[in-house]
């Protein structure tokens, strides 16, 4: 069963997707590891020396300058799983995080910096927290993208001859060249998406991708975010059935540009919704609401 929604576009309409990127490129990383080229547990500096030393605060409400050194390295599951210490709480009014949206925040900005003079902007930043000592939204992802950048030579190329190609996903590529967000950096089509889904549901990666990383607390505290539901690899999963459309094991995210995308494998569902509705806060939209609760009618 696939159910999609494209508002007034067509379906060859082409569409940011924003954060619905990051199943795309949580998929594409954890194939890296599987064939060999990274490790789960490898340090990122081995690719991003830039990133060697990181500094965390030594409280979630301390000055920038207020910092210790972190006391362990990231590690490629901790961008995996959002636990670099790079990222979002539901206080965007912390010391760090100011400093993150004006050094290195990506998204809404067209003087988009090369992937080199990011990296220098970000190792600015100081963690929230000990790397895989709590969940944060959508920077761990960012540097998951520069990092397969370092990786492949070219993450655009490694996508399209890996994913894109394979999969006939035409319509689909990143929107910068100059420097490709893994956080929410692709458009895409919605039979693009819908092709996507199907792979998931498929093949056998899903299983990585769909295992919630979380603790109850680090849940309570992302709230605005998951909604009570938990983390995997590029996306939410469903361990509570809190609201009507809730299956557990459901996986996907949502996007700032008012994008959904979705995976039930108890269902063999696709659902799939694309509008022009930007999103103004962390929570879904209405109208996606309406189109959970819809799908799961259809389904």
């Amino acid at each position: 069963m696939e159910v999609a929604a494209i508002g007034e576009d067509t379906r060859e309409s082409v569409s940011p997707i924003a954060s619905v990127t990051k199943p795309i490129i949580a998929t594409a990383a954890v194939q890296l590891v599987r064939d060999g080229r990274i490790g789960l547990d490898d340090p990122i500096s081995t690719w991003l020396p830039e990133l060697a030393n990181p500094v965390v605060v030594r409280t979630q409400d301390s000055e920038v300058d207020d910092v210790v050194p972190a006391t362990s390295p990231i590690t490629v599951r901790h961008l995996l799983a959002s636990r670099s210490g790079w990222g979002f709480t539901a206080d965007f009014s912390l010391p760090a995080t100011r400093k993150l949206l004006d050094e290195a925040h990506l998204h809404g900005r067209e003087d988009l910096p090369t992937l080199d003079e990011w990296l220098k902007h970000l190792a600015l930043v100081p963690l929230l927290h000990e790397p895989g000592e709590g969940w944060t939204c959508n920077t761990s992802y960012d540097v998951l993208g520069v990092l397969i950048e370092r990786v492949t030579g070219s993450h655009s190329r490694y996508l399209e001859e890996r994913f894109f190609a394979p999969l006939g996903m035409k319509n689909t590529g990143f929107l910068s060249a100059a420097l490709p967000s893994g956080a929410g950096g692709l458009k895409s089509t919605v039979d693009d998406l819908l092709a996507f889904g199907r792979f998931l549901l498929s093949g056998d990666l899903l299983p990585e991708l769909a295992v919630d990383t979380t603790t109850a607390a680090e849940r309570e505290a992302g709230r605005i975010f998951l909604e009570g539901q938990g983390w995997g690899f590029g996306g939410s999963v469903d361990i509570a059935e809190i609201d009507p459309w809730n299956v557990r094991g459901r996986y996907g995210w949502v996007g700032g540009s008012g994008t959904a995308f979705h995976v039930v494998p108890t269902q063999s569902t696709v659902t799939i919704l694309l509008t022009r509705t930007a999103m103004t806060s962390p929570a879904p939209l209405p109208v996606m609401r309406d189109f959970w609760r819809s799908a799961v009618h259809t389904s």
